[in-house]
């Protein structure tokens, strides 16, 4: 490869980060609005890449949960261009709590975004693979970027490290596994690998 080939490559891959980062921080804007405002929601995004257009529909909705066990729960999803987003949350805990779940959002976004790059994007692209056991889904090429960009996010948004941020979504999600010491281990070391290797190639800004 000749290095002019080298620097437009490096200077596309950067080009695309922003974009994505812009789309993100609009996607994130509006969740946390909607959800201060008490509304549920459907907004477009426009996401431009690569000279290619994608409109992204969020729909955004929320529950109060009174006698709920957590200050909020949330659960998401994507497929092609949509994305939906449900928060169950305890009023009591807000807005105590508020900070956390504005830092669940950003790293909620970061996740499914991910997952419409990966859907419409040749440089994103990861064949969908059927996964039996959440073990295999957490290491399937489809969700490990997703889960690192997530996880990156909320690093970032809590001033934490990477290896914090992976070491508090495990707590939180600790019930989801089987065998939970011994999956981690193989899945934290899959998420940071990836996450190091994506590091040297300048596709993740860098982190703690």
């Amino acid at each position: 490869m000749s290095k002019n080939i080298l620097i437009e490559s490096i200077v596309k891959k950067i080009i695309n980060e922003a974009v994505s980062d812009k789309v993100v921080k609009q996607i994130h804007r509006f969740l946390v609005n909607k959800f201060k405002d008490g509304e549920n929601a459907v907004e477009d995004f426009l996401l431009v890449r690569d000279g290619e257009e994608v409109v992204i529909t969020v729909y955004f909705a929320m529950e109060e949960v009174e006698d709920f066990n957590h200050p909020f729960s949330i659960e998401a999803g994507s497929e092609w261009d949509e994305i939906d987003v449900f928060v169950e949350y305890r009023p009591d805990a807000f807005p105590k709590h508020m900070n956390e779940l504005v830092s669940e959002l950003k790293e909620t976004a970061e996740h499914e975004v991910e997952h419409v790059l990966q859907t419409f994007f040749e440089d994103k692209y990861v064949p969908y693979e059927d996964t039996e056991t959440n073990l295999e889904y957490l290491l399937s090429a489809h969700e490990v970027p997703a889960y690192v960009k997530g996880l990156v996010a909320r690093a970032r948004h809590k001033k934490i490290s990477l290896n914090d941020a992976m070491e508090e979504w495990f707590r939180e999600n600790i019930l989801k596994f089987d065998n939970p010491e011994e999956d981690w281990k193989i899945v934290k070391s899959k998420w940071m690998d990836y996450a190091k290797s994506t590091r040297q190639k300048n596709q993740i800004k860098k982190f703690k």
